[in-house]
């Protein structure tokens, strides 16, 4: 009987496996001498900081260095690199007239969603994707027009702005510069590349603490378990190199992720986490005077990322994709014990569909301005003069903080952009315009070669759409203005791109996604959690929480979080990623669950 269930056991194994290669995530390439069941990875209570040995199996699954999964092998039109064509063998129009001509602009305020959905999900996406080389510094564009191909690298991929541009051809601009990202050269011949990930693929905070011992070693004060911080007009601060080191005249924050220095705003979500793990590490030395320094920093760390991927998971997804959706797709459980489906063979990588396309989908969201809460008055400034401009971020926190949690986001439904966004980031003071982000994100997903709409549906088990009438009817408001501007951009509806494709479907009832984007949604953080081993619902691992850890660690909110990292904030609501309301009034501090941190007493 014994051996029966050995047998059985096995088979289950084995079945597993060979259902997770077939379905058409693609795996990364591992290191010789890593991919050994156990031969890299020693028993450890900690994840490593680039989170490989996630999965003991495959220990490479989820490393940073290592490439993107994907949810559907690349579509190059040569197989190997050269961005996709289509099905008439001609080139895709140019990401800027998609841009212009497809997405229009419009700042329709959404009542239910408040401004931290927007950075809290670029926070997210700063954790599980960094495309490597992407901030390379490299040229392509010389005075606004494209560098002579002999002049430039083989990276190059600029954006071409056509003469007729309605706001670019004012100012002469005829490119906009566009490095393609580097890549891994594929074990087998004709095999096309493979984009790296530089960050960890799990939800580790690997923008607070790094990916590598080197990123981690340089943000640690290697003292009570803390991470480095200064005190600076009445508030803990990160620690800044001066003037010398980072050429601004206010100095640079020293972060494992300069991403979180893009805005104000993602600092603030930085500095909530950099403040929380430090208060963490000063309650566990409290309770446990005899832990070193090594040992308190990993158990801070630890209980950090468990509140954070629970915030992700139970507070700001079910925003996204609904409760009940999630609950239907095992995404998340109505029980209060451990999850027993992780799977030592799933393949928790980050999908390079999340960073390339639903993350710039979801920008959508993003306001033109930027409102600050003075003593009872508002003010706005436009969101591309925030742009790495972290001058006032110290002496006016308060007000980006309750900007954050009291500001609306804008309309995702309708599928549209801010001005700001579509032509003026990270201009500087003397230029008059800008880059276009949504040109940008196009030319990103053209260099990562995603396949076609129609496939990702297929893909998800959905119908492909024959003729750009049954497309139409999918749409969240049926429109022959965006349908007559697609056909004049696709020769079929099979050519469309998976964003511009995804982008007008009609939301799921309960969430703010059409299907397709709905289903990659669900399929990168299913892999997360399931393929890692030391996800904070996880049991009967070397990682695992305490049943009455878990129960304190399920208490928490962002809310208190933010409580916890300004002391003086007198109220807040409970649901943050939600404005005031009747159902969602201001509280006290004080009254939201807090950890009882007895249960980390040794």
């Amino acid at each position: 009987m014994l051996e029966m269930k050995r047998i059985l056991v096995n088979v289950v194994v084995l079945s597993m496996a060979v259902s997770f290669v077939a379905t058409g995530f693609t795996t990364p390439a591992s290191t010789p001498g890593t991919t050994t069941a156990g031969s890299s990875c020693s028993k450890s209570k900690y994840r490593s900081i680039d989170s490989s040995c996630s999965s003991t199996t495959i220990p490479n699954l989820g490393r940073s260095g290592e490439p993107y999964a994907r949810m559907l092998p690349p579509n190059y039109a040569d197989g190997i690199s050269t961005p996709p064509v289509m099905s008439n063998g001609s080139k895709y129009v140019n990401a800027r007239r998609i841009s212009y001509n497809v997405f229009s602009i419009d700042e329709t305020p959404d009542s239910t969603n408040t401004l931290i959905n927007v950075f809290f999900l670029q926070a997210i996406g700063h954790d599980l994707s960094s495309p490597a080389g992407a901030d390379d510094p490299l040229q392509c564009c010389a005075e606004g027009m494209v560098i002579p191909q002999e002049s430039v690298s083989s990276r190059c991929y600029a954006i071409f702005i056509g003469r007729d541009d309605p706001v670019y051809s004012w100012f002469n601009i005829g490119c906009q510069n566009y490095v393609r990202v580097l890549t891994k050269v594929p074990a087998q011949p004709r095999q096309p590349v493979q984009q790296i990930n530089s960050a960890s693929s799990l939800l580790d905070l690997s923008f607070l603490y790094g990916n590598s011992v080197t990123d981690s070693n340089r943000v640690r004060a290697f003292s009570g378990g803390k991470l480095l911080s200064v005190r600076r007009i009445s508030g803990e601060w990160a620690t800044k190199y001066d003037y010398l080191e980072c050429g601004s005249a206010d100095g640079c924050y020293v972060l494992a992720d300069k991403r979180s220095s893009q805005f104000p705003m993602t600092a603030t979500v930085h500095l909530i986490f950099l403040r929380e793990h430090n208060r963490l590490a000063n309650q566990l030395k409290l309770l446990n005077a005899n832990w070193s320094d090594e040992v308190l920093f990993q158990e801070a760390r630890r209980i950090n990322i468990a509140q954070y991927q629970y915030i992700v998971y139970y507070q700001y997804l079910p925003r996204v994709l609904g409760r009940a959706n999630m609950i239907n797709d095992r995404l998340i459980f109505g029980g209060t014990g451990f999850t027993t489906d992780f799977n030592a063979f799933q393949n928790p990588s980050s999908f390079s569909e999340f960073g390339g396309v639903l993350v710039p989908y979801m920008q959508a969201q993003l306001p033109g301005s930027i409102n600050f809460y003075l003593n009872g008055t508002v003010q706005s400034f436009p969101l591309s003069s925030l742009a790495g401009n972290l001058t006032t971020f110290e002496s006016m926190f308060s007000s980006f903080f309750t900007g954050l949690i009291t500001q609306s986001t804008k309309l995702l439904s309708t599928s549209s952009f801010s001005i700001e966004w579509k032509n003026f980031m990270y201009r500087s003071a003397s230029e008059p315009v800008g880059l276009d982000m949504v040109a940008q994100d196009i030319q990103r997903m053209r260099d990562f070669g995603f396949a076609r709409y129609n496939d990702y549906r297929s893909r998800c088990g959905l119908t492909r759409f024959a003729t750009w009438e049954a497309y139409n009817a999918s749409f969240k408001v049926a429109c022959p203005k965006t349908l007559e501007i697609l056909r004049l951009h696709y020769p079929s509806v099979d050519d469309l791109d998976v964003f511009v494709g995804g982008a007008f479907e009609e939301p799921i009832p309960g969430s703010l996604l059409g299907p397709t984007f709905y289903c990659l949604f669900k399929h990168q953080f299913l892999a997360i959690r399931t393929g890692d081993r030391y996800f904070f619902e996880v049991g009967g691992q070397e990682g695992s929480f305490t049943a009455a850890q878990l129960t304190e660690i399920r208490k928490v909110s962002l809310a208190r979080l933010m409580c916890n990292a300004i002391p003086t904030l007198p109220k807040i609501q409970s649901d943050v990623f939600c404005p005031v309301s009747v159902n969602n009034s201001l509280v006290s501090c004080s009254s939201l669950p807090t950890l009882n941190m007895a249960a980390w007493r040794a």
